[in-house]
């Protein structure tokens, strides 16, 4: 089932979910990721929705977005056409979009991983932007926002 014109359940792994996280996902694509996608072309989704179960097999935090919780959601990403810098700078610089927090994450070898956005559509978005490593990782540096 599509969520939005470019982005399925599946993708979002929301397939066969509650309602509500159908909900959840469909704003994160409305808010977030479609406009990502029309300003630097296709968007790869690497984690949405993550179960409780599933959060912790991978290392997630405790309280990650990725599990939608109430009205969080989550998604790591990267856009094929796009540098990760270039995606992150556009998001935290020039888009004006309501996220609560973009972060891009390194592996293990210090490069570019993905990009973690996570959005709640019942709290003002506080626009906070980190670079820090993937996983439950601790140790995020704060960047500017604009």
């Amino acid at each position: 089932m599509q969520l939005t014109a470019h982005f399925a359940d599946a993708e979002l792994g929301v397939a066969g979910q509650e309602q509500r996280l159908i909900d959840n996902a469909t704003f994160l694509c409305t808010t977030l990721l479609e406009p990502i996608r029309a300003q630097f072309g296709p968007v790869r989704v690497h984690d949405g929705y993550r179960s409780p179960d599933h959060n912790a097999a991978v290392g997630g935090k405790p309280d990650s977005y990725h599990q939608f919780d109430g009205t969080q959601s989550a998604a790591d990403f990267d856009c094929p056409q796009a540098s990760y810098q270039a995606v992150f700078d556009w998001i935290r610089w020039q888009s004006g979009l309501p996220f609560d927090k973009v972060i891009l994450e390194n592996n293990a070898a210090s490069e570019p991983a993905c990009i973690h956005v996570q959005v709640d559509s019942a709290v003002p978005p506080r626009r906070l932007a980190y670079i820090g490593s993937t996983g439950a990782g601790t140790v995020y540096t704060p960047v500017s926002v604009k």
